[in-house]
């Protein structure tokens, strides 16, 4: 008899720590799993903040100063278009696109924020947004593609002199870049099935699927500010 209960204790002793070692095996997977994405994410993050960067900076190149007022066409928080003659300079531009031409013919660089995509967690869903980059040069065939995917949608912000809001699109002096990713591949954890209704649902999601990195950056144009 005592053989039997000790069989048994020691059958339910090992089958909770069978299903205690299973558990930590999975927190540790969804915790490695979801720390690399976010590192990915990140890494994505900071080369597209590089690419608009460098972008802005060209803002207003090349334009004449009496048509200063004129360099930013479109001043909205999900769209941005602003001329900069690219290929004035032949040694800077051919070093980048290869155009085998100059002129003085303001060109073209568009920003427009979009929805992407809608990840969906049973009732629960999060949208996406991508990013889209147009660049028109005289004589040159068009440039347009997706430069990555973000998790907000308003993204610019124009300021003035003092860094306050402009108050009418001529007025503005800087550009406000706010970008913020999100890694929808999450690891499912089993505490996110078993939620009881959406609400709760949302909130652990919120937690796992959290804004693994944020940035904003005030680009001053130069050209702007003559």
């Amino acid at each position: 008899m005592n053989s039997m209960l000790d069989i048994l204790t020691a059958s339910i002793i090992g089958a909770v720590l069978l299903l205690v070692g299973i558990k930590a095996m999975d927190n540790a997977v969804q915790h490695f799993v979801n720390h690399n994405a976010d590192a990915i994410s990140q890494n994505k993050l900071s080369d597209l903040n590089q690419i608009i960067q460098a972008d802005l900076r060209k803002m207003g190149y090349g334009i004449h100063e009496a048509e200063v007022g004129t360099i930013i066409q479109t001043a909205q928080p999900t769209h941005l278009v602003f001329l900069s003659n690219l290929n004035l300079d032949f040694d800077y531009y051919i070093h980048i696109h290869g155009n085998q031409h100059l002129d003085n013919i303001p060109d073209t660089i568009e920003y427009i924020i979009a929805p992407f995509d809608t990840v969906v967690f049973i009732d629960t869903s999060l949208v996406l947004y991508q990013i889209s980059r147009t660049v028109k040069v005289t004589q040159e065939s068009i440039v347009s593609g997706v430069v990555g995917i973000i998790a907000n949608n308003t993204v610019f912000r124009y300021l003035d002199q003092g860094g306050e809001p402009a108050p009418i699109q001529s007025a503005t002096r800087m550009v406000e870049v706010t970008l913020v990713t999100m890694n929808p591949e999450i690891y499912r954890s089993s505490e996110l099935l078993e939620a009881g209704n959406p609400g709760e649902r949302m909130n652990i999601l919120r937690r796992l699927i959290q804004a693994s990195y944020w940035r904003q950056t005030r680009v001053i144009s130069k050209n702007l500010r003559r």
